[in-house]
């Protein structure tokens, strides 16, 4: 009995116990079944994923930025390979170690590394990080040398804009930036990626969606280092598209050298088309140094640089235009019949209007001047006399005929449209009535009509050819991957004056440069014959000595100098403007005679 008793209780206990174990097993099965329901169910996208990039990688390839050509197919600008050192964090065991490696092989800064790393933080650890740009041969060489011990590291071949002549045309050709978060967002079809190179400035910025191209793909199986094993699939890039220009490089070179030193502009036009031959800003920069992004310290020189290099003052330099605009009043006059062609009026060096004494820029006065003479020895006084007989307004009209006040469309941003001031812009903006003497301001381009350098010289190729005014052409064509888009000449405006006024305009700017009393006498050719007005814009009232050296460089006039050439058969116009240089007779009608020369010498 007691034998009994002391079994069942050993088989109960033992059912017990076996019960208690298949519940456990139960509830640990479940427990499995539902870690494997929720990893391959509900994350089995995400680690199939992390599986894939583990042993495969999808990089993009860029895209070949498209050439800048002249229209004799000159390269301009190109693209170069450079050579970046690159980590993915995905591939480095222990970053430390990796860091302080790579900075006792290439001497780095290894705060400088840790900083660009903690920067991409948060970023998925497959993309890469840039550590520097533009290795050189020797950095390349020890790095490929130690690669197996060196985790992580890539060095990518990326291509680096090339600007071929330097310092040439920066304020036509512009830059490169990095892409901004705004530009990412937006995108305007095209595939931005952070640290993508984008165009910021001038034709890079204009032609960006043409110059872009498309990028390209590489699927590549790595091991657990990273190291490539093979290639699985790959998609070309496809090359940016080909810009063809008319800018002529042999006389946009001698334009930049006759500008060195100066503060000022110069604009050539061939005035049949409009094509734009020369366009010249100085002080310039040169544009390699923002290839793969500009360093502080240069970015700092630029932008800190009190005669605004970056400033293209071709198109945005805005100033009275001087004597120049004296033709513009003419033909007011003439066409107006304001004034006979051979009515005199004499100039004792001075002008007196009420209390008010308006000064030639001849102290000892012209005599008796005609029209004709007025405009070949561009004497003040007989324009304060055309000023008398003319009407603010009527002046403001024939300007806007000829284009002053408005923008040129020419293919840059930032042109400014000047400034054709009349009665009625100046009682909504000073709330003050026009008065006699800014007409004599105005007749001889002063007072606050402001005008651009590409304006002047629009106007002028309309004076050249008596026909048109042309649209100011940079861009001839694009062409590239089965794509071709032509940019034909355009007008902006059509010559709506008489002939005869024409006529009499052309013959006194044929004297201003050939007469031995023309202001123009220093842009004389023996080889051709040159037309041109010249101009003197004053910065302050009082006349200054330019001769005098105490005089500051800011109170010293505005030189200007525009000219047309063959005079019977116009081929080039040259407007040339010089920030504080003095008179534009001495000073900028030289620059004008040397770029003209240069350019029918070989046309």
């Amino acid at each position: 009995m007691p034998l009994n008793f002391n079994e069942n209780i050993i088989e109960k206990t033992l059912n017990k116990k076996i019960r208690l174990s298949v519940i456990l097993i139960v509830f640990a099965f479940f427990f499995l079944f539902l870690r494997l329901w929720y990893l391959q169910i509900l994350k089995g996208s995400k680690y199939i994923e992390l599986s894939t990039n583990n042993r495969i990688r999808v990089t993009k390839t860029p895209a070949p930025r498209g050439i800048i050509y002249s229209k004799n197919r000159d390269i301009l600008v190109k693209s170069t390979p450079s050579f970046d050192l690159n980590l993915i964090l995905q591939d480095v065991s222990d970053l430390e170690k990796t860091l302080t490696e790579v900075s006792g092989l290439l001497k780095f800064d290894i705060n400088d590394l840790k900083k660009k790393v903690e920067k991409r933080k948060g970023h998925p650890p497959f993309e890469p990080i840039t550590l520097r740009k533009e290795l050189t041969w020797n950095e390349m060489s020890l790095v490929l040398s130690k690669k197996t011990d060196l985790q992580g590291l890539t060095i990518d071949v990326v291509p680096k804009r090339l600007y071929c002549l330097g310092c040439f045309a920066p304020h036509v050709f512009g830059f490169l930036g990095e892409v901004n978060q705004k530009e990412i967002q937006e995108q305007n079809g095209l595939d931005y990626s952070p640290g993508d190179l984008v165009g910021k400035y001038g034709l890079e910025k204009w032609g960006e969606k043409y110059l872009r191209g498309q990028k390209g793909g590489l699927q590549t199986e790595v091991d657990v280092l990273g190291n490539k094993k093979k290639i699985l699939a790959e998609i070309e890039p496809v090359p940016g598209k080909n810009i063809f220009v008319s800018i002529d490089p042999e006389t946009q070179k001698t334009a930049e050298n006759l500008l060195k030193d100066k503060t000022g502009a110069v604009v050539a036009l061939n005035p049949q088309n409009g094509d734009v031959l020369v366009l010249a800003s100085s002080p310039a920069f040169d544009s390699n140094l923002f290839a793969r992004g500009i360093k502080y310290n240069e970015w700092e020189k630029l932008i800190e640089n009190p005669f605004h290099p970056l400033l293209n003052k071709a198109i945005q330099c805005q100033q009275p235009p001087g004597s120049v605009f004296k033709i513009v009043t003419a033909i007011a006059a003439l066409e107006e019949k304001a004034v006979d062609k051979k009515q005199k009026f004499f100039c004792p060096g001075f002008f007196k209007l009420g209390n008010r004494r308006f000064n030639c820029w001849k102290r000892g006065g012209h005599g008796w001047m005609n029209l004709k003479q007025a405009l070949v020895q561009s004497c003040d006084c007989f324009f304060y006399n055309l000023a008398l007989h003319l009407d603010v307004d009527k002046i403001a009209y024939y300007a806007k005929l000829f284009g002053f006040g408005e923008a040129t469309g020419i293919d840059l941003e930032g042109e400014k449209r000047g400034l054709v001031p009349t009665k009625k812009w100046k009682k909504k903006k000073y709330g003050t009535p026009w008065q006699k003497g800014e007409t004599f301001n105005m007749s001889i381009g002063q007072g606050f009509l402001l005008t651009t350098p590409i304006q002047i010289a629009t106007f002028f190729s309309g004076i050249a050819t008596g026909v048109t005014i042309p649209k100011p052409r940079i861009v001839l064509r694009i062409e590239g991957n089965n794509y071709k888009k032509i940019f034909p000449p355009a007008v902006l405006k059509k010559i709506s004056i008489s002939g005869e006024t024409l006529s009499f305009i052309q013959e006194a700017l044929v004297l201003v440069v050939n007469s031995e009393k023309g202001t123009g006498r220093k842009a004389r050719l023996n080889s051709v014959t040159v037309a041109g007005k010249t101009g003197t814009a004053q910065v302050i009232s009082k006349k200054v000595d330019f001769e005098d050296k105490d005089v500051p460089l800011r109170f010293k006039d505005h030189a200007w100098f525009v000219s047309f050439a063959p005079a019977e058969q116009p081929a080039i116009v040259v407007a040339v403007f010089i920030e504080n240089g003095g008179s534009g007779g001495s000073v900028a009608a030289p620059v004008a005679r040397e770029i003209i020369k240069k350019y029918l010498s070989k046309n």
